[in-house]
Parts: structure tokens; C-alpha cells; sequence
């Protein structure tokens, strides 16, 4: 009898440790699943608060015709003239490879993921848009999905997440470097943020 329950026991615990195992594995990839392929849409926009990636990512489906106009958001978090430096910057490099001046649209009010997409939808609203495509590090996207997710509903109006090629990331192994740690930590930590507070 003590034999049963202690092999009842041992296995409780080998299956405890295979969902952490499997959960702690899948953690990046449950975090990059809800990137979808590009789709055509009248606005693009690229999240502010990287190192340009995600312009580069909204110029490449630019040059390809997914959209006509491009929408810069301002950083998280940095304060309002740093914003407005860094939303320059990506504006002229946009430019310098061919963008047009007036395809370029900015948020310079959006302090967080959140406020992005509320911006964003009152902009689509007022331009009479109808899809956007919205582009962000491939880690971000479990909370994009949920914010934009909760923004858009009941609007009729749509987005498609499109991850940007971030440096450093690899969804499967994202534990082997530091850069990789800190993205999906983080991300896991903002997600609970976003979800007690919106």
C-alpha cells in the first residue's frame, strides 16, 4: 500500500516538473504565436521603443504594397523630447530609403502599448480606415494580441500583428542568451501589468 502511494507520489511530481519543463521551453513561442502573415491594409504601424527594427520591418512591407501609409508611435516610457527625437529619426531614415513625406503619420502622445492602440483606432476612425497592420518584436506579441485585442473590440475595425526581425531572438531557444532572457521575462511581467490594470 505505501509502495502505490509513494509511486503515486513520484509521479505527481515527474508530471509537476514536465508542465514546468514544457511551459518554461514553450515560453518564447507562446509569446510569438499571434504574429500572423501581412495582409493588404491602409496603415501600417510601427511601435515605437526599439532600435529600429520594427521600421525596418513597416519599410519592407511598404516597398511590397501592403499598405500606403505609415504610422510612427512614440517610445514607452521615454520622456516627451527624447520621443520626439527618436520618432524623428525613424521618420528620416523612412524617408532617406524612399518614403514619401506625406505617407508618414505620427502618435506623439502614446506612452504605452496601450495608449498606442487607442491612438491608433481614434486615428483609423477619423481617416475612415478599416486595417492595420501592426508591427513589433515577435516577443511581443502574446500582449499586443490582448491590449489591441481589447481596444478594437465591438469597433468593426481590424489589425494583424506582424513581427519585425528582432536581433538575438530564437523563440526555442530563448533562455541562451541574455538578450532573449530579458524579452521573454519581461514580457511575462508586463503582460500580468496589463492585464490587473486594463
Amino acid at each position: 500500500m505505501k509502495t502505490r502511494k509513494a509511486l503515486r507520489w513520484l509521479l505527481a511530481i515527474i508530471l509537476v516538473l514536465a508542465a514546468f519543463a514544457a511551459a518554461f521551453l514553450g515560453a518564447g513561442r507562446f509569446l510569438a504565436a499571434p504574429a500572423q502573415a501581412p495582409v493588404q491594409a491602409d496603415l501600417l504601424v510601427s511601435l515605437g521603443g526599439d532600435n529600429g527594427g520594427r521600421a525596418d520591418r513597416a519599410l519592407e512591407l511598404y516597398k511590397q504594397g501592403y499598405a500606403r501609409r505609415i504610422l510612427l508611435t512614440g517610445p514607452e516610457g521615454a520622456h516627451s523630447k527624447v520621443r520626439a527625437r527618436l520618432l524623428n529619426w525613424r521618420a528620416r531614415y523612412l524617408v532617406e530609403e524612399g518614403v514619401p513625406e506625406e505617407a508618414l503619420l505620427y502618435d506623439r502622445t502614446s506612452r504605452n502599448t496601450w495608449e498606442e492602440a487607442v491612438s491608433t483606432l481614434r486615428l483609423m476612425q477619423y481617416m475612415k480606415l478599416e486595417r492595420a497592420l501592426v508591427v513589433s518584436d515577435p516577443s511581443h506579441m502574446r500582449r499586443l494580441s490582448w491590449v489591441w485585442g481589447k481596444v478594437f473590440a465591438g469597433s468593426g475595425l481590424r489589425f494583424v500583428l506582424v513581427a519585425s526581425d528582432m536581433e538575438d531572438w530564437d523563440a526555442d531557444h530563448w533562455w541562451k542568451t541574455s538578450a532573449g532572457a530579458q524579452s521573454v521575462f519581461g514580457e511575462y511581467i508586463k503582460l500580468a501589468y496589463y492585464f490587473v490594470s486594463y
